[in-house]
């Protein structure tokens, strides 16, 4: 495992040859700087970009339309389907969907009890959420956002489930409470733990072979 970038880093989004992501660059009177480079898969550098750079690799081309519906978009959760389309959640639990088009046109919350979802992702068309105080996994219809399946609750297999990461229908959640790693099957739903840490990790990234994950004390690869 080696550490790619030491700071705070908020979120790592994946590109196909690129993880770009944000970080907290400077702290003064109680005002944060937030910041975004790039790390390359093909020169293993990591360069500075614009944010605009940043937008659109978290909400596609219509992220100007989504600024407009984010409480902060930093911290809001996105999910950019292969039609141009880009589902929002913001931490409250408030989410939109805006289309190819740049048309909003679904608004509602993504809710479990009353939270709302740690994080999002998309497989097979439809949307997953992890709820970290609530120890589950949910799957919704991509297209009438309602409940489908619940993995989780009671003696559940994932400690505070900050972030799910879904790659040919396997879901790696990134269990902040107990530093581990938790291969999910959703195929069959099928669940194991996958890695462990010494340190609280956050998120997790693959592309190809690549494995990245986000940990307290910085960005790293595996």
């Amino acid at each position: 495992m080696e550490r790619i970038f030491a700071g705070e880093v908020y979120e790592a989004l994946l590109q196909p040859n690129e993880v770009i992501f944000s970080y907290c660059k400077e702290v003064s009177d109680d005002k944060v700087l937030v910041a975004y480079k790039m790390y390359s898969l093909d020169t293993k550098t990591i360069t500075d970009v614009a944010k605009n750079v940043y937008l659109l690799s978290k909400f596609g081309v219509n992220y100007r339309v989504a600024l407009e519906h984010c409480d902060n978009y930093v911290t809001a959760s996105s999910i950019v389907f292969s039609s141009g389309s880009v589902f929002v959640c913001n931490t409250d639990g408030s989410a939109f969907l805006i289309d190819a088009d740049g048309q909003c046109i679904w608004t509602g919350e993504l809710k479990y009890k009353g939270v709302a979802p740690s994080d999002i992702a998309v497989s097979n068309n439809t949307v997953w959420a992890s709820y970290a105080k609530a120890g589950i996994l949910m799957r919704y219809n991509s297209s009438t956002l309602r409940e489908e399946l619940r993995i989780g609750g009671q003696n559940s297999p994932f400690d505070k489930p900050n972030n799910i990461f879904v790659d040919n229908n396997i879901a790696v959640v990134s269990c902040s409470d107990s530093n581990k790693l938790v291969r999910v099957d959703l195929d069959n739903y099928t669940v194991e733990d996958y890695k462990e840490f010494t340190e609280t990790v956050y998120s997790y990234l693959k592309n190809k072979d690549t494995e990245f994950v986000l940990m307290e004390s910085g960005l790293y690869v595996l």
